[in-house]
């Protein structure tokens, strides 16, 4: 069984001031992405790799999750398509990986990976927040070329409360 974790961005800081694209982590949201990745790896979570938009509060986020769960950076790809991406950009992310890995993650932003989720689950979210992770079964997928036909299952969500 594969695995997929969708996590969105920690927060970021206001946007007046830069170009969205940007925008970096606040001082909270960098708190925000070190508690969930910690959360994420004392759950027995560990992606091994790790897809994520250019911007610069999902690199940040990316890096930090990286970090704590030993991901290394050749395990990291970054994509334009999922800079705002919704549910076909991060369905085209995950058909582009070719090694059969057990658990990848996606680091993206709202509205897409509430999107996303919604479109892939049969449970409905009303939005994502900051830092949310949500862990994805995939039942009946040998490899990720089968992604779009696996059987997808919501297993956890987890939510911050900083």
């Amino acid at each position: 069984m594969k695995t997929l974790i969708i996590i969105r961005h920690a927060e970021a800081e206001d946007g007046y001031r830069k170009p969205d694209k940007a925008r970096n982590l606040s001082e909270s949201g960098i708190r925000q992405a070190e508690t969930m990745a910690r959360l994420l790896t004392e759950k027995g979570y560990k992606p091994d790799k790790i897809f994520s938009s250019p911007a610069a509060r999902t690199q940040e986020t990316t890096a930090i999750f990286a970090q704590i769960c030993q991901v290394e950076e050749k395990d990291i790809k970054y994509f334009d398509s999922l800079y705002l991406g919704d549910t076909l950009q991060i369905t085209e992310a995950i058909n582009w990986l070719q090694e059969n890995i057990g658990t990848l993650a996606i680091v993206g932003h709202n509205p897409g990976v509430t999107n996303f989720l919604n479109d892939l689950t049969d449970k409905y979210v009303e939005s994502v927040p900051t830092a949310g992770i949500a862990i994805i079964d995939l039942d009946g997928a040998d490899n990720w070329q089968q992604f779009e036909q696996a059987n997808k299952k919501q297993r956890e969500l987890l939510f911050s409360n900083i």
